[in-house]
C-alpha cells in the first residue's frame, strides 16, 4: 500500500509539473523582440486624398491634423474655421463634407502636444465588440466557432489613461470603427477609424461564462466592461472610400517586449458585417451577474457607435495559464499599442482608480 501511495504521489507531482510547465510555456510572448518605441508608421500622416485625420482637444476643440510626429500634431481648428467652436469632429464632417474639410489642409495651423488631445469623437451608441475576429486569435484561445459579438460596457477614455489592475488583466490591441451615420439593417455605412484597447478581466470571463449559451452572451459583458477598460487613440481617420482598414497594421508591447503584431486586413468580419450581425441581435439577452443588457438600444445603430473589430494573436490568456496571476498584467506595467497612421495608446496599469 505504501508503495502504491508513493507511486500515486510521484504521478501527481509529475502531472502538476507538466501542467505548470505548459502554463509557463504558453505564457511566453510570441515574439522575441524588444520595442523601445512605436514604429514610425504610427506617426505617418495618411495622404488627405485617402483619409482625413481628425482629433479633438481635451477641452473639446475639433481639429484637422495636417502633420504629426512623436512630439504631437500640427492642426487646424475646425471649430474656428466654420464658426462652430466645440463642435464634434464627425458632426462637422457630416455637415460640411469631405472636400470642405480637406480644403483646410493648407490653412494656418497650430501645434498641439499629444497630451492636449483627448477622445476624438463623441460616443453616440453602446460600444459593440467582435470576439475572435482574427483566426489566429481564435486558435490561441480555443474559441474557433467563428466571430461573435458582445457589448463593451465601458466608457471611452483618452489614449494615455491609466488602467486599474484586475484579477487577470489582459490586453487586446484593436482597430475601432465608428459609425459616421445612423445605420439600419440592410444599409451600407460609412466608418471612421481609431485605435483602441479591449482590456479584459480573464478571471471574470472564465468564472462567468456559460458554454451552453451562445458565445458572447455570458461572461464577456462583465469581464470586458468596467471603468477604464476602453482607452481610445487621439486620432480619428475618415477615409474617402471603403476598405481603408485593410492597410492598417497593429502592434502592442508590454514593458518594451513585443506581444502582438498583425494586419487588420485579415479580419473575418468587416465593419459592415458586424453592423448587420449586431442589428440581427437587437432582442438577444446578454447576461451580467445582476441584470440583462442588450447589444443595441433599438433597430438603428446611432452615429458615433464604436465597433471594436477584434485583435491579432499574442494575448496573455491561454487556457492552461488562467491559474498563473503572474502571466497577466501587473501594477506598474506599461502597455504600448500602435496602429498605422493612428498614433499610440500608452497605458500604465495601476492599483488605484
Amino acid at each position: 500500500m505504501r508503495a502504491l501511495l508513493k507511486s500515486l504521489a510521484a504521478l501527481l507531482v509529475l502531472a502538476l509539473g507538466a501542467v505548470g510547465f505548459r502554463s509557463w510555456q504558453v505564457s511566453q510572448p510570441l515574439f522575441d523582440e524588444t520595442v523601445s518605441e512605436a514604429p514610425a508608421e504610427a506617426f505617418s500622416l495618411v495622404a488627405p486624398e485617402i483619409a482625413l485625420t481628425l482629433a479633438r482637444t481635451v477641452d473639446g476643440r475639433p481639429l484637422l491634423v495636417t502633420a504629426m510626429d512623436r512630439a504631437g500634431v500640427q492642426a487646424v481648428d475646425l471649430g474656428a474655421a466654420f464658426g462652430l467652436p466645440g463642435a464634434e469632429p464627425l458632426e462637422l464632417f457630416r455637415r460640411e463634407g469631405y472636400d470642405a474639410l480637406a480644403a483646410l489642409g493648407q490653412a494656418p495651423s497650430d501645434p498641439y502636444p499629444w497630451a492636449a488631445l483627448g477622445v476624438p469623437f463623441e460616443v453616440g451608441g453602446q460600444p459593440i465588440a467582435a470576439g475572435t475576429n482574427f483566426q489566429a486569435h481564435a486558435e490561441e484561445t480555443g474559441l474557433e466557432e467563428g466571430p461573435f459579438l458582445f457589448p463593451k460596457l465601458s466608457e471611452a477614455t483618452p489614449w494615455q489613461a491609466s488602467v486599474k489592475k484586475r484579477a487577470r488583466l489582459d490586453y487586446e490591441v484593436e482597430l475601432c470603427a465608428v459609425t459616421i451615420d445612423p445605420l439600419t439593417a440592410g444599409q451600407g455605412g460609412r466608418f471612421a477609424y481609431s485605435l483602441c484597447n479591449d482590456f479584459t478581466d480573464r478571471w471574470a470571463l472564465l468564472t462567468g461564462i456559460d458554454l451552453d449559451q451562445p458565445l458572447g452572451r455570458t461572461g464577456f459583458p462583465a469581464a470586458k466592461g468596467g471603468a477604464g477598460l476602453f482607452p481610445v487613440g487621439a486620432l480619428l481617420l475618415v477615409p474617402r472610400g471603403p476598405g481603408f482598414h485593410r492597410a492598417v497594421d497593429l502592434g502592442l508591447s508590454v514593458n518594451g517586449r513585443l506581444r502582438q503584431r498583425g494586419s487588420a486586413g485579415v479580419m473575418i468580419w468587416t465593419p459592415e458585417r458586424i453592423v448587420q450581425e449586431a442589428l440581427a441581435l437587437t432582442d438577444a439577452p446578454f447576461l451580467l451577474p445582476d441584470r440583462t443588457v442588450r447589444l443595441t438600444a433599438g433597430s438603428t445603430l446611432p452615429a458615433g457607435t464604436p465597433l471594436l473589430l477584434g485583435t491579432p494573436e499574442g494575448v496573455a490568456f491561454q487556457l492552461p495559464n488562467i491559474w498563473m496571476a503572474g502571466a497577466f498584467l501587473q501594477a506598474g506595467d506599461e502597455v504600448l499599442a500602435w496602429g498605422t497612421h493612428l498614433g499610440t495608446l500608452e497605458n500604465r496599469i495601476t492599483t488605484g482608480n
